[in-house]
C-alpha cells in the first residue's frame, strides 16, 4: 500500500469518526480490521471524535452570547437522557454517551441541560479517550482472536 492510499484511509477514518451516530465503538474496530495501525486508527478515530465535541460547545458559547442563557431548557431532553442525567450527572451522561445517545447527541444534551461548558468539555473528552483506549484493545484482540480460529 502506498502512502498516498494509507494517508487516504485514515482521512477516511476521521471523517467517519467526526459523523453522528459513526461512534468510535464502529470505526475503530473497521479500521483495525482493515489492517491499519491500531495506534494511529485510535488516535485518529479519537481526534475525528472529538473535533465536532469542541465545535458543539464553541458553538453553544456563540449562541449563548448571541441569544441570551435563557435558551436552554431541562423540558426538552428524551426521557433516557433525562434517566441518565438524573441518575448520574454529566460524568454518567459523557460516558455512557457512546453507548446511549452517541457522544455528540450527549455533548447537545449536557449543554442544554445547563452543564458548564469546560466541565462538559473535559468529561466528553476522557469519555472518548476511554472508550477509545477500550475499543481499540478490544478490536485488537478480536481481530488476532479472528486470525487465529482461521488458521486452526
Amino acid at each position: 500500500m502506498s502512502l498516498l492510499e494509507a494517508l487516504w484511509q485514515y482521512v477516511v477514518i476521521f471523517v467517519m469518526a467526526a459523523t453522528p451516530w459513526l461512534e468510535l465503538l464502529i470505526v475503530i474496530p473497521i479500521g483495525v480490521a482493515m489492517g491499519l495501525s491500531p495506534f494511529w486508527v485510535g488516535l485518529v478515530a479519537l481526534l475525528g471524535n472529538a473535533l465536532p465535541v469542541l465545535l458543539i460547545v464553541a458553538g453553544w458559547q456563540w449562541w449563548l452570547r448571541w441569544r441570551g442563557k435563557s435558551g436552554a431548557s431541562r423540558r426538552a431532553m428524551k426521557p433516557r437522557v433525562q434517566r441518565v442525567w438524573d441518575r448520574w450527572g454529566l460524568p454518567g451522561l459523557a460516558l455512557l454517551g457512546p453507548l446511549v445517545t452517541g457522544i455528540h447527541l450527549a455533548t447537545v444534551a449536557a449543554l442544554l441541560l445547563r452543564s458548564e461548558s469546560r466541565a462538559t468539555m473535559v468529561w466528553m473528552t476522557l469519555s472518548l479517550v476511554v472508550w477509545t483506549v477500550g475499543t481499540t484493545a478490544a478490536a485488537v484482540g478480536g481481530v488476532e482472536l479472528f486470525h487465529r480460529l482461521a488458521v486452526s
